[in-house]
This record gives structure tokens, C-alpha cells and sequence, in this order.
């Protein structure tokens, strides 16, 4: 299996035939050990990520076609995945209160996800509505009027024509978790917009320990030069 196949996709493999043997088990159809408990998973190296400049925002945006460019526009405000934007319905779009709402069928947690809407992508979803919404029940079209399923194509030749190497779409997500994390954005807000299954998660690829370990002793040196400046002050009042 790992012929031609990246340790997360093996361990996809791995995961469900775990979860076969437990099964089995539990059923009194099978009594050894698991097989895959025993031998356990490959080392991912999923911490490729690529955080998108907003130069590079720029030529992406211009070089791209535009049934993608509104695209792009939500996953960068959003840290939606790919699937989830391509799934998205009209009906899911609640404009009296700014919100999408992510149907937990095309949620990768399996949960309903809710997202407030700000003004760029409210404006932008407006316009599209006004476009297409007799066309279909789905937001984004292809070009014979039906749910749009494929964009990379489009993607890559939108980087090509931008010069930008090396960036996948779900490289977007992570810029969006990125900003929102260095615009002073909470790790619970970041955790829930984007829909992660645990703070850990989002920590572990938003959240740069020693940059909070050096905002947190700089914030102590700080306080304690308030608080000699105020008992130097107090001794000078008192002689």
C-alpha cells in the first residue's frame, strides 16, 4: 500500500479495516488480536502549509476565471473546505442573518456549521444569487447549469497565470486560519469557524508556542515596570 500513496491515505486504509476487526470482535466472529492495534499507523507529515501573501492574493484573484474567483473569495473568508463550498445550496445561505449554515452531510465532522457572513462575501453572494438562483438549488454552477464538482483545473491554471507555485486549495483554509489567529482572533472562535473536532487541532496548526511563550514574558515585563514606576511614585509622594 504505501506504493504510490501518502501515509494518510494508508492510514485511511488501515483505520476502517481497524475498525472491521473491532467490529468483528464485538460481533464473537473473531477473537485475536487486532491486527492493526498491534502493528499501529504510519507517521504523517501533514504539516505542509502554505500561507497565501496578500500580493499573491491579488494575482490569484485577477488570474482566475470567473465562476472560481467567488470561490476563492469564500474559502479566504471563511477557511471552508472545497467540498463544503461546492455543496453549498441556496437554502443554506440565511441573508437576514448574515449566516451559512453547513449541512453535517457535507461537514467532514459530520455536524451542522455555522458561519457569520461579513461583508465582502454578503455583497458577493447578493450578486451571484441575482445571476443564477432560477438556474439551480446549488450556489455555484458549471457551464451547463449544474452543480459545479471539479475546480482543479481552474485552480491550477489560475496559479499558473499568477505565478504562484506550490499551492494547493486547501492552502487557503490555513491562510484563513492564519489571519484570523495573528488578527488576535480567540483559538475557540478559530476552532469553530473552521469546524475542527478539537482545540488541540487547531493549536497544533495556528498557534506557534513560542511566539505566546515570548507574548506572554513580554506582557510580565510590563506589569512590573507599571508596578516599579507606581511604587517609585508612591515613595516620592511620601518624602
Amino acid at each position: 500500500m504505501r506504493k504510490g500513496r501518502k501515509p494518510a491515505t494508508v492510514n485511511r486504509y488501515l483505520s476502517t479495516l481497524r475498525q472491521v476487526f473491532n467490529l468483528a470482535k464485538r460481533w464473537k466472529m473473531y477473537y485475536g488480536e487486532n491486527p492493526v492495534s498491534v502493528s499501529g499507523l504510519l507517521t504523517e507529515d501533514n504539516q505542509r502549509n502554505r500561507v497565501l501573501t496578500p500580493e499573491e492574493e491579488t494575482r490569484l484573484l485577477t488570474s482566475s476565471a470567473e465562476h472560481l474567483k467567488p470561490i476563492l473569495i469564500i474559502a479566504l473568508n471563511t477557511g471552508m473546505r472545497r467540498g463544503e463550498i461546492l455543496s453549498l445550496k441556496w437554502s443554506d445561505v440565511d441573508f437576514e442573518n448574515n449566516m451559512l449554515i453547513i449541512n453535517a452531510l457535507n461537514n467532514k465532522s459530520k455536524r451542522v456549521k455555522r458561519i457569520p457572513l461579513n461583508h465582502v462575501m454578503s455583497t458577493m453572494l447578493k450578486e451571484l444569487k441575482l445571476k443564477n438562483q432560477k438556474l439551480s438549488e446549488y450556489v455555484f454552477l458549471s457551464d451547463d447549469g449544474k452543480q459545479l464538482r471539479d475546480i482543479k483545473t481552474a485552480f491550477l491554471n489560475a496559479c499558473r497565470r499568477a505565478n504562484i507555485q506550490g499551492l494547493r486549495f486547501h492552502d487557503l483554509r490555513h491562510t484563513a486560519g492564519t489571519r484570523m489567529q495573528e488578527s488576535g482572533v480567540g483559538i475557540v472562535e478559530i476552532t469553530k469557524i473552521l469546524g475542527n473536532t478539537s482545540l488541540e487541532m487547531t493549536m497544533k496548526r495556528y498557534v506557534h508556542p513560542e511566539e505566546s511563550l515570548r507574548s506572554a514574558v513580554d506582557k510580565l515585563a510590563d506589569f512590573n515596570k507599571d508596578c516599579s514606576n507606581n511604587c517609585s511614585n508612591e515613595k516620592e509622594g511620601t518624602s
